[in-house]
């Protein structure tokens, strides 16, 4: 079956638990852009002066975790870039302009080398941002994956409220 429409049929089944759509969203994500060993989740603050993290897929271990924040008054570059220009493509994300205020507190420890971000919206607005990290290698990411993570996001937007019941 086609990823997306399964991803689709996932997220608009009322029985299926928010937190189960945020797992397929991940594990799709890892599945269809090659070189994402973490995909995230966050959700934008109501003043987009911080991001939460409501779920991180570790595709290398298998794990889930959550409760990650990141301020814009410690990743400011970031938080206006990602704003403005909706897509962030790092492939040496340590180097980027946007993307190397996150070196120290966040792409060293983890061993992250590349980004791959978009924004999603809720009524044409920014909600949050879905998250591709290559870890331990530097990951190009092609005009198919960039694609394919821009309908992965139109879907999860159109059908599901980032952080709340559908």
């Amino acid at each position: 079956m086609d990823p997306f429409i399964k991803l689709t049929a996932k997220l608009t089944n009322p029985a299926i638990q928010v937190e189960d759509k945020l797992k397929e969203i991940c594990i799709v994500t890892s599945q269809l852009i090659q070189g994402a060993d973490r995909v995230s989740l966050w959700v934008f603050s109501g003043e987009f002066d911080r991001i939460e993290s409501l779920i991180c897929f570790d595709r290398v271990n298998g794990s889930f975790e959550s409760g990650a924040i990141l301020s814009k008054s410690d990743f400011n570059d970031y938080f206006n870039g990602i704003l403005n220009q909706k897509v962030i493509n790092a492939p040496d994300a340590r180097a980027h302009e946007l993307t190397k205020c996150f070196n120290e507190a966040y792409f060293e420890p983890l061993d992250i080398q590349s980004l791959l971000d978009f924004v999603l919206h809720q009524d044409f607005i920014a909600s949050g941002v879905i998250c591709c990290e290559s870890v331990g290698k530097i990951t190009y990411w092609s005009d198919e994956n960039i694609e394919s993570l821009k309908r992965i996001a139109r879907v999860s937007s159109m059908y599901f409220k980032i952080g709340s019941e559908p």
